[in-house]
């Protein structure tokens, strides 16, 4: 039998250029997933909504009502992909069996793709709870619908094995791969994924590592594999005053330049740059940690401007519920609305509210230049994080510094924490590595929140989750992060999460609020119906 849904396998795996032509193949396809991913991440949310263009699908989806027939609540195109992986992982094997592949050659390789096959099952437990955990070759995508040969797993249980997958793979192949055996990589990506070195386009890994043991309730140690991030590029040194890199890196800091940061002041807001400048923006690059092309010229193009451009189909827009969130920030000159909210994450075109980061480069008089971006991961992401997890195992205070105005000016106060809840912003004859971390309120320009003391742990996270919203907006993490929340309290609030939904549609007077919490009350209803389409 001819294989079905996976790359074809004739004239390939007989050198290092054919492996990395899988690779490449493999992210080629994955990068079809950027629509879906968008719409299951963040219509099921309550910072995204339907416009009255929206098909029968969509409106499905925004209301937590899905029929079994829905094209986007179907589990296959995730599946194609990790049957793609997991015949790559096998053929490697046998290359390196062959001797084509030296052991660091395979390991670079075998690391990118079942990282990526990891991803994949963990968005795969985000939607649909139990699914089946496949690892091995199949001639055929659908064989899984068999659930006597392919049983499903808890997501708890899929987390289990996610975890003891990646803990499994050599440590040295978990920093960042640079690929410096593959020549092939290298030509291709350099035209637009490298900067100093490092490849945006594949996964992240260390902050994929600290994502799946968040949500597996691992607190230090999801912390650890963050801030291993957050500290890229640390160095000892009597200078006082490193190289700019060093310091802001994935470290959302501020120079002091007037230029190579990213603060929301001035006339021209710079915040907006993350989604639309080129990678080799210093400011882009320090935030950016995973980034693919959606090139017009190559499927599946960008579907963004289909769902978000109300000069395309016009499908999806911000709800009413995320604008009064920005609107109802104070800033630090006292004036309200959030600058990280309108021109920057939406914006009004001839009245109508668009998803400014996906659409800002659109140009009507230019309907076919529709090249892109698709970001999958970036810095602030990475902090916040970073902070659920440390308030999680009991530094609540020092995750709040993360979430208002950073480390800057507060010397080494956090300096002696244990690992990983140590930070080090001494300003001096030798600088600590924080001394300009601003945190992602200062970023913003926003005043800081105060925090419950009488409920620190719940109102800290409550705080977090809240300003991820205002900064990362229909990114693709709003439904995970009140999924994430909502399991990890369903025995002391088990209505969080459809208060939550529920809130989206009470801002907009939407009559179906009532019938969506419902749903929503639930557990059963978090999740998509596993049916193949």
């Amino acid at each position: 039998m001819e294989p079905q849904d996976v790359l074809e396998a004739k004239q390939t795996y007989r050198n290092i250029y054919d492996a990395d032509a899988v690779v490449l193949g493999i992210y080629g396809k994955f990068s079809g997933l950027a629509e879906r991913y968008i719409v299951l991440n963040e219509l099921r949310g309550d910072l995204l909504d339907v416009t009255p263009n929206a098909n029968e699908y969509l409106r499905q989806i925004n209301l937590h009502n899905v029929s079994v027939d829905n094209p986007y609540a179907d589990p296959r195109p995730f599946y194609e992909i990790i049957i793609n992986c997991n015949d790559a992982i096998k053929n490697f094997g046998i290359m390196r069996e062959k001797k084509i592949l030296d052991e660091n050659q395979y390991y670079q390789r075998y690391t990118e793709v079942g990282l990526l096959r990891t991803w994949l099952y963990l968005q795969l437990g985000i939607h649909y709870g139990s699914v089946p955990y496949v690892t091995d070759a199949l001639d055929n995508v659908n064989d899984l619908q068999d659930e006597t040969k392919f049983p499903k797993l808890s997501f708890d249980q899929l987390l289990d094995q996610l975890i003891s997958f990646t803990e499994a793979i050599p440590k040295v192949y978990l920093n960042q791969n640079t690929s410096s055996a593959s020549p092939t990589l290298i030509m291709a990506m350099n035209s637009y994924s490298v900067k100093d070195g490092v490849f945006k386009f594949f996964i992240h890994r260390k902050s994929l590592l600290g994502d799946i043991n968040l949500w597996k309730g691992n607190y230090e140690k999801a912390a650890a594999y963050y801030k291993e991030v957050m500290e890229l590029g640390t160095t000892n040194t009597s200078n006082n005053d490193q190289n700019i890199e060093i310091y802001d890196t994935y470290r959302v800091s501020n120079d002091n330049s007037g230029k190579n940061t990213l603060l929301t002041i001035g006339t021209n807001n710079p915040w907006p740059t993350i989604f639309t400048n080129a990678l080799d923006e210093r400011e882009t690059n320090r935030e950016r940690m995973w980034t693919l092309p959606l090139n017009k010229d190559f499927a599946p193009g960008n579907p963004f401007i289909k769902l978000f451009s109300s000069t395309g189909n016009y499908l999806l827009k911000p709800s009413d519920l995320a604008i009064q969130k920005w609107d109802d920030q104070v800033r630090l000159d006292g004036g309200l609305r959030d600058r990280r909210g309108l021109n920057a994450s939406y914006w009004l075109n001839a009245g109508k509210p668009e998803v400014y980061k996906f659409v800002a480069k659109y140009d009507i008089t230019k309907p076919f230049e529709t090249t892109g971006i698709w970001l999958l991961y970036r810095a602030a992401v990475l902090h916040l994080r970073y902070a659920e997890a440390a308030n999680r195992a009991g530094y609540s205070e020092l995750a709040g510094v993360i979430v208002n105005d950073g480390f800057a000016d507060k010397g080494v106060t956090y300096a002696n924490n244990p690992t990983p809840f140590d930070f080090n912003a001494f300003k001096g004859t030798v600088n600590g590595n924080w001394y300009r971390n601003i945190g992602i309120r200062g970023r913003a320009v926003d005043r800081n929140v105060a925090f419950d003391q009488n409920n620190l742990m719940i109102d800290t996270e409550d705080k977090i989750i809240e300003e991820e919203a205002l900064e990362s907006a229909f990114e693709g993490y709003r439904w995970p992060d009140l999924l994430r929340i909502a399991l990890r309290r369903k025995a002391t609030d088990p209505n969080y999460l459809a208060n939550k939904i529920g809130a989206k549609f009470d801002a907009s007077n939407n009559g179906e609020g009532a019938a969506v919490r419902a749903r929503l009350t639930d557990e059963k209803n978090w999740y998509l119906p596993f049916k193949w389409k």
